[in-house]
């Protein structure tokens, strides 16, 4: 008897927009990504199901839960159908790979299936153990239909397997877009893919890979992407950088430099970084400062909070995608601290930076007073929970 295996790509997550090598690193949907599940779980309203199971990251599990609470089901959780161990490139900006690791980088993007990162595994070991786990369910469901979600990369191998191809193949399975399905049909040790890397229920606007770009025929989304730098203040050049930005930041929230102490403010920034190394990054366009991290990590007033101290991007790399990226750097940094939240102060007149932060699903929490005037206090909980137990 046949078995019908739905294979789920998670919706939208932290590192398919931030540009940042997630693969077992645990991060949450983005916005978008949690209003691509209605469109999933109605993909499958329709479709019977025996069980869903997901990979027990949140970004699998979560999506998983959209199609299991539309048929009043429960989701059970399977380590196996993991993404790809990326060993020591998790959490790193894709861009600042080439620069820390030129020639592992290099077999990355022109040999994955042989590319093995320190501590992690090869995208074909990774296909096999989640498709090895997968297998398993089917028979567990024998003459059944069951929903699988996992992760792009792992299905990506896994399909490999399931086609016949070899391993050199990899590129011709390409990428599916989040939320994308592959319909697998076992019997005995056969299995036959009906189709893959269908994402036909999603509208365009909420489609990552549209919302990202195209680069060439293999549908590999690019989108210009920066690496970020620790701000050395013994570099005179710089500190006159660093406070640039610092000006651009004031005249934008508050219409004029004038409020900027510039001793101060290099005061500042080398207490924050001496308390954490990646508190003050410059975003690297290459070799060129495109934006500025700057977190306000002896901020403690709030010990499950971290603050933003100021994001800018400098006017020429603006509309280019850049923020996201920012983003992804402050929380980064800031989960590594054991942060729940990040939280931004935003002036009560600057409708700018109000819009920008309820893009990255900021809400208002409260008003705070300075000597620059009222701000609104931006909050976003950054937090990855734990799994419930089953």
């Amino acid at each position: 008897m046949d078995t019908t295996v739905y294979l789920v790509r998670h919706a939208e997550a932290e590192g398919n927009v931030y540009r940042r090598c997630h693969g077992q690193y645990d991060s949450l949907l983005t916005p978008r990504g949690f209003q691509q599940l209605p469109y999933l779980a109605q993909r499958f309203a329709p479709v019977p199901l025996d069980a869903v199971y997901a990979s027990d990251l949140y970004r699998a599990r979560t999506t998983a839960g959209a199609i299991a609470d539309a048929k009043g089901m429960g989701v059970s959780l399977r380590p196996v159908l993991r993404e790809i161990n990326m060993g020591v490139w998790e959490d790193k900006p894709w861009a600042e790979l080439p620069r820390i690791d030129p020639e592992k980088y290099h077999e990355w993007q022109s040999a994955p299936w042989k590319c093995v990162v320190p501590g992690g595994e090869s995208v074909m070991d990774a296909g096999a153990r989640m498709f090895d786990g997968v297998r398993g369910l089917a028979q567990s469901h024998t003459g059944g239909s069951i929903a699988v979600v996992t992760h792009g990369s792992a299905i990506r191998g896994a399909l490999c397997i399931a086609l016949g191809l070899q391993p050199e193949q990899l590129g011709e399975v390409g990428w599916g877009d989040n939320t994308c399905v592959a319909k697998l049909r076992f019997q005995g040790g056969d299995v036959e893919p009906e189709y893959w890397n269908d994402a036909s229920h999603l509208p365009e606007q909420l489609s990552t890979f549209a919302s990202i770009g195209w680069t060439n025929h293999k549908g590999v989304p690019a989108s210009p992407q920066i690496w970020f730098k620790p701000v050395d203040l013994g570099d005179g050049a710089e500190r006159e950088t660093l406070l640039r930005f610092a000006r651009q930041k004031y005249e934008s929230a508050y219409g004029s430099a004038d409020g900027l102490q510039p001793e101060q403010y290099l005061a500042d920034t080398r207490a924050m970084q001496d308390k954490c190394p990646r508190a003050v990054t410059f975003g690297m366009m290459d070799d060129i400062p495109a934006a500025l991290v700057r977190m306000n990590v002896c901020d403690e007033s709030r010990p499950d909070t971290g603050v933003v101290g100021s994001f800018v991007i400098d006017e020429p790399y603006r509309g280019c995608g850049l923020s996201q990226q920012v983003i992804g750097q402050a929380i980064s940094v800031y989960r590594e601290l054991g942060k729940d939240y990040l939280c931004a102060y935003v002036a009560d007149h600057n409708e700018r930076a109000k819009g920008f932060y309820h893009k990255f699903g900021f809400q208002q929490d409260g008003e705070y007073r300075n000597e620059l005037g009222n701000h609104y206090r931006m909050v976003k909980r950054i937090k990855v929970d734990a799994p419930s137990e089953e």
